[in-house]
């Protein structure tokens, strides 16, 4: 029995080991993040590192620059600037995909700070705190941490996208803290084994396959003529609201996907609770 066992598992190992490999060469899964680039975080579950300079080429070019204050700026620091603005969200404020000079708190950063002639002058530091796959409960909580951090912004922009409300069940279920990354106590003396695995071919595979299965789905992917994504979220902007209010901060929120219903309601609540609301489609059309 211990002989067969032994032959068993060997087959298994050859059988693996020529999938492994037929795939790499093939038919290889390029994945958006990558795991390296983030750490644990007992309150966040993820946080990027600081101090990053990452570049990564899958089936596009990534780059990642994390100061060594946690922010996604080039910036090490932001004194002798006047003003100070945190712009919140996922990966569309993170700028996931884009060199680090294209997303957009970078390029606001210019717009902001630039004279006629293309000189820097420090007048708005523009503090990018946006985070792959972020929800709007993550984003309250980077909101006060990095508030009693850097002190109180004057601005803060919001941008939400219509996985938001899939994110924050599963940040609230605990999802986030399950993550393979460097530093989560869950996983033990096991995590090094357990991120070589989850980064070969099968093993993306099989995390493709376990996302799919916790992923939340919103009320309105379910339900179309239910509430739409940014309705659901009606308590991360109000409460977004009061942590403003009370700092003296100016509210501007957004929304990544238009046309949709989720742009209009929030359009339509901004206008009714004096929140600024970036109208960006009429422009992009």
């Amino acid at each position: 029995r211990m002989a067969r066992a032994g032959v068993a598992l060997t087959s298994c190992a050859l059988l693996a080991f020529v999938v492994e490999v037929t795939l790499r060469l093939c038919a290889p899964v390029h994945l958006v993040g990558f795991p390296a680039a983030y750490e644990y975080d007992a309150e966040l579950g993820v946080r990027v590192k600081a101090g990053l300079h990452a570049l990564r080429t899958t089936d596009h070019q990534q780059e990642l620059r994390v100061n060594r204050l946690g922010t996604v700026n080039f910036q090490e620091d932001f004194s002798g600037y006047r003003h100070r603005l945190f712009a919140l969200g996922d990966s569309y404020t993170q700028g996931t995909g884009l060199p680090a000079d294209a997303a957009y708190p970078f390029q606001l950063d210019l717009l902001l700070n630039r004279d006629s002639t293309g000189r820097y002058h420090k007048r708005v530091a523009v503090i990018n705190l946006g985070l792959a796959a972020n929800g709007g409960e993550q984003s309250l909580l980077i909101f006060h941490r990095f508030s009693e951090k850097l002190g109180r912004p004057d601005m803060v922009l919001y941008l939400g996208a219509e996985n938001d409300a899939s994110d924050d069940a599963m940040f609230l279920r605990g999802d986030r803290h399950r993550h393979l990354t460097e530093g989560n106590p869950r996983w033990g003396v096991t995590l090094p084994a357990m991120r070589w695995a989850a980064e070969t071919e099968i093993g993306k595979r099989l995390r493709l396959a376990l996302n799919q299965r916790r992923v939340v789905p919103s009320r309105n992917a379910t339900s179309p003529s239910g509430p739409s994504v940014a309705e659901q979220q009606r308590s991360v902007f109000e409460r977004l609201k009061a942590q403003c209010r009370d700092v003296n901060a100016t509210l501007v929120v957004s929304w990544a996907a238009a046309p949709s219903a989720s742009y209009d309601w929030l359009k339509a609540w901004a206008a009714t609770n004096d929140v600024g609301f970036a109208d960006w489609l009429p422009w992009v059309e």
